[in-house]
């Protein structure tokens, strides 16, 4: 189900203003994304909150509701968020043309997210 869309949804954690409690705080962003040998890579830009973000244990969400016939499903992927380092292969991501994020800007960063736990549920 994973491969069936382009669209998820990713959470991670930012580290909020001095001063303020808490430290950090959870954002969720809409991505573009594709597999890639049992992984999720999403592109996107350094300058972004995710972009910034970088490394770490990130949630991915997708989903396939149809609210009118009261069913869909959804998979929820955990895992950790690494930068595709090796640039021949950030290359190949990026002349594959499957990757097209819909948000405006230049998108040359890729990150992976590697799976560390896979959960979903069927609605029917």
């Amino acid at each position: 189900m994973l491969g069936t869309t382009g669209v998820g949804r990713i959470a991670f954690i930012i580290p909020t203003g001095p001063g303020t409690v808490p430290s950090h705080q959870p954002v969720i962003h809409p991505v573009n994304y594709l597999m890639d040998d049992g992984t999720i890579v999403v592109r996107t830009s350094p300058y972004t909150m995710l972009g910034n973000t970088l490394t770490g244990e990130v949630a991915f969400e997708v989903d396939d509701l149809a609210p009118w016939l009261t069913r869909g499903w959804s998979v929820l992927v955990t895992g950790r968020l690494a930068p595709v380092d090796d640039p021949d292969e950030s290359i190949a991501l990026q002349r594959g043309g499957q990757l097209r994020p819909w948000a405006e800007g230049q998108r040359n960063l890729f990150l992976r997210i590697t799976p560390r736990q896979v959960t979903g549920r069927r609605i029917t």
